[in-house]
């Protein structure tokens, strides 16, 4: 009877937390829209989506987003297309190849990574790495507070997450699997491609999801060091404005209710609708491949 009673318990307490955080998550999603889409009873959808000039504090003001939207878009991209591939061969290293020692060694220092603050990040960028791209490229950029200075910052931000959550994936896979396969006269480059790969794909999916949004939600980081630009980039050393530096940068300034106070919270339900689209597209891709 008793025991009846706990597990009765446990379950409302997480249908409760469940329903809560439901509640929550749609209450800031109606929140931002409420405020978000009254900056169109001012300004067009064509000049908000699809002009690229974003001039907020002149007296005839523009809202175009599409530079910021470049921005985020190019600074994410650079970003994955460095740490995802670094995380997941380190995700295999520590997973299948290192002996304790080194594994030990090599997660401290992941766990030391996710504890950086990315202030501090954005500090390491904005005076060493800006002058180090400068002296190293000095023909193809003409500052050092770029896409290419952001999107590093943004992956030794981001490898903690990936490294972690692929290497949990690995390991879930049964040992007895491995084991067979490599039982069976298959070496251990075929045998993880084919063998666990497949079998950690869920996982491995679930880490670029969280990591992705990690990333996309960045503010500090890409405030100090993706250069303040609005413009979009033809090459990876271009400076960029990204939609998170817009609001950070701007919100604590801006007049309560103004136009440009509007398109600002317009900013934060186009970063959520960038976010919830490419988790659904995860998900479902995630679900065909298990199919």
């Amino acid at each position: 009877m008793r025991r009846k009673k706990v597990e009765l318990s446990a379950k409302v307490l997480v249908t409760f937390a469940a329903l809560l955080t439901s509640i929550i998550v749609f209450g800031i999603f109606y929140f931002l829209v409420s405020d978000g889409v009254r900056v169109f009873g001012k300004i067009s959808l064509k000049d908000f989506f699809l002009s690229t000039r974003w001039y907020p504090t002149y007296e005839d003001a523009e809202f175009g987003i599409l530079a910021l939207l470049a921005g985020t878009l190019s600074v994410t991209g650079l970003t994955l297309a460095v740490a995802i591939p670094m995380g997941f061969i380190c995700a295999i290293f520590l997973a299948e190849f290192s002996g304790k020692k080194s594994h030990d060694a090599i997660k401290y220092i992941f766990e030391l990574m996710a504890g950086i603050p990315s202030v501090v990040l954005g500090s390491f960028g904005l005076k060493y790495v800006s002058r180090w791209l400068m002296e190293h490229f000095p023909l193809q950029i003409w500052t050092g507070l770029n896409v290419m200075n952001a999107s590093l910052m943004l992956s030794v931000l981001a490898m903690p997450y990936f490294v972690t959550l692929m290497e949990d994936a690995l390991r879930a896979v049964p040992i007895d699997q491995k084991e067979a396969s490599l039982a069976l006269g298959a070496n251990m480059t075929g045998t993880i491609f084919r063998i666990l790969l497949p079998q950690a794909r869920s996982g491995i999916l679930n880490a670029i999801i969280l990591g992705t949004n990690r990333v996309i939600g960045e503010t500090m980081v890409v405030l100090m060091i993706a250069g303040g630009a609005t413009m979009i980039p033809s090459s990876i050393f271009d400076p960029v404005r990204p939609l998170t530096s817009a609001i950070a940068g701007e919100m604590g300034e801006v007049e309560l209710g103004s136009t440009h106070y509007f398109a600002l919270f317009m900013i934060g339900v186009v970063l959520m609708v960038i976010s919830t689209v490419f988790t659904l597209i995860a998900m479902k891709l995630k679900r065909s491949k298990e199919k």
